[in-house]
């Protein structure tokens, strides 16, 4: 049996580093690389990646890239763009994102994506790190080996000082503006908690309880005590204004508080109490009430790089589901639906 023909759409932090691991890939080959910006089109895609050439060249066509029929796409854009992946799964392509669609059950999206998936027999799934591991995957993996759950709480500490992405941490989040100084604070705690919604209520669904609702409860910030520039973004905080941001969502199911989130994304460390001290400290927390009740953290070996530790955790997941995703059922697929994943390209 061939390789399995997959494309990658877009080239930042993720896509860049999905183009530069599929070098040499034992199940899997590129065969297309679509690009946001005419300064990124019509070269080799490797070039773009900043690795070695590969032959592949880039487009601004998402049509150029449906042509060439691959199996799957990695879509690695900066939202979710439900027109062009309706328009991919009709085409009979499979798409893996790791931005929005989660889990679209009583979504108002999922009508349109599941007819898609009928239309081209094609299968859709996403994640990442959060949504994904520490949202719901981890917790559901966990609850296999305890039972009478009260409560599940779950941490992101994302450490970004090394982010490469000053419009992500800025625009995105609000580091480096005044405090109350982001025009997007709003929208954006309005759409994390959308999103958020989904692992909650995919938790909720696979512990056979009825979800009610998400909510966000507070959003906390700590201020640079001085003027810093973060380098390879080149953002600059001054003194005073947003370093550190953090948010919490608590979740309701069959009338009662069952899971609370924690979503930390910090770039200055020790700025008080609960905020990030050290590089050291664990990424991600797991905490399960139940019988037995069990923690879990996982982190980052000493001497990573957070930020770069983070990015590859959803390459990585990406790349190991996208065979899984070919061989699915067509559909509206979330990690449950397969068998567990392990890594595609085996020892290096």
């Amino acid at each position: 049996m061939g390789k399995i023909r997959v494309a990658q759409a877009y080239t930042g932090p993720i896509g860049s580093e999905i183009i530069r691991r599929l070098a040499g890939h034992p199940q899997m080959e590129l065969v297309g690389v679509l690009v946001h910006s005419q300064e990124k089109a019509s070269r080799d895609s490797g070039e773009v990646a900043r690795t070695a050439p590969n032959g592949v060249r880039t487009t601004l066509s998402l049509d150029e890239i449906i042509a060439l029929k691959p199996d799957g796409i990695f879509w690695s854009g900066s939202e979710f763009d439900v027109p062009a992946y309706a328009k991919i799964l009709s085409a009979g392509i499979n798409l893996y994102t790791g931005f929005g669609g989660y889990y679209l059950k009583g979504q108002p999206q999922e009508a349109e994506l599941a007819a898609a998936t009928e239309r081209g027999q094609s299968s859709f799934c996403a994640g990442g790190n959060i949504p994904g591991l520490i949202s719901d995957i981890l917790p559901l993996f966990l609850t296999g080996y305890t039972g009478k759950i009260t409560h599940i709480r779950a941490w992101q500490r994302n450490h970004m000082d090394h982010n490469p992405s000053a419009v992500q941490m800025q625009h995105g989040l609000g580091i480096g503006l005044p405090l109350g100084g982001n025009p997007f604070a709003e929208q954006l705690d309005a759409g994390f908690t959308a999103v958020i919604a989904q692992p909650a209520r995919l938790i909720a669904d696979s512990l056979g309880v009825a979800f009610e609702k998400l909510e966000l409860v507070k959003v906390e910030h700590a201020l640079a005590p001085r003027r810093v520039v973060l380098e390879p973004s080149g953002l600059v905080i001054e003194k005073g204004t947003v370093a550190n941001v953090r948010w919490t969502w608590e979740g309701w199911a069959s009338g009662r508080h069952f899971y609370t989130l924690s979503d930390e994304q910090t770039t200055m460390l020790g700025l008080g109490d609960g905020w990030r001290e050290t590089y050291e400290e664990p990424a991600y927390r797991v905490e399960i009430t139940g019988d037995p009740s069990m923690v879990c953290t996982l982190g980052w070996p000493s001497g990573s790089d957070p930020a770069l530790s983070n990015y590859n955790l959803n390459v990585a997941r990406a790349m190991n589901i996208m065979p899984r995703l070919v061989a699915a059922r067509p559909g509206l697929l979330t990690p449950m639906d397969f068998p567990m994943p392990v890594a595609a390209d085996g020892l290096a």
